[in-house]
């Protein structure tokens, strides 16, 4: 979770706008947008390794349920052991928290994508001020 914090602050003060920053905001918008696109192709990638990894581990966990019974078990529940092993419950907290973090990106890529009509309506409210 310490990286969706370090998000939020970042994305909180690239969203920040005001008389003075406007045009600088305006023509920083693109580079954002590349920015966090890119935070968010590197989550679901790092999503997708850990998805890749849980697997090979819980086939791992999975034969070594089954050398170890001392009684033959089936192969269900060797899985079912699996799923509760510590490192595969610890997988899954992985998982989890990366994909509230591609959530958050997502949503942070259609407010970008948005921006610059936030930006238009402040110019258009600024010219209206000055008349």
């Amino acid at each position: 979770m310490e990286l969706l914090r370090k998000y939020i602050e970042e994305i909180n003060k690239d969203l920040q706008l005001d008389d003075f920053n406007i045009k600088e905001a305006q023509m920083r918008l693109p580079a954002k947008k590349h920015f966090w696109v890119a935070r968010l192709m590197e989550a679901k990638i790092k999503r997708n390794n850990l998805i890749r990894d849980k697997k090979q581990l819980k086939k791992e966990v999975v034969k070594k349920v089954i050398s170890d019974s001392p009684v033959k078990i089936s192969q269900s529940a060797a899985e079912s052991a699996a799923e509760r092993h510590e490192s595969i419950n610890k997988l899954n907290v992985f998982i989890t928290e990366q994909d509230n973090i591609i959530e958050y990106l997502e949503k942070v890529e259609k407010i970008m994508g948005q921006m610059h009509w936030e930006i238009k309506n402040i110019i258009d409210i600024n010219k209206m001020e000055q008349l």
